[in-house]
């Protein structure tokens, strides 16, 4: 006998897939703070400094963690509430 209907199984379903994004959010968050990092490892003017400054890492870093925040949001409360 089945104890999970479908809207649990779909409630569960959706909890993995959000758990999944928010992990690869973390990761490309973490990977773009590594870059940022390495970036200011070069001195001010260097070449390669300029052109990951050009990237403007700090503000797509600022994006996914606004977009962590939501999604962390919408598990917390899942409808809205």
């Amino acid at each position: 006998m089945e104890r999970d209907g479908p809207e649990i199984r779909a409630g569960k379903e959706r909890r993995l897939a959000m758990a999944e994004e928010i992990r690869k959010a973390e990761l490309v968050r973490d990977r773009l703070r590594g870059v940022e990092e390495i970036a200011k490892s070069y001195p001010e003017g260097h070449e390669m400094r300029t052109r990951l400054d050009n990237l403007h890492l700090g503000r797509m870093i600022e994006t996914v963690e606004e977009e962590l925040h939501d999604l962390w949001d919408r598990t917390l409360h899942p409808r809205g509430t």
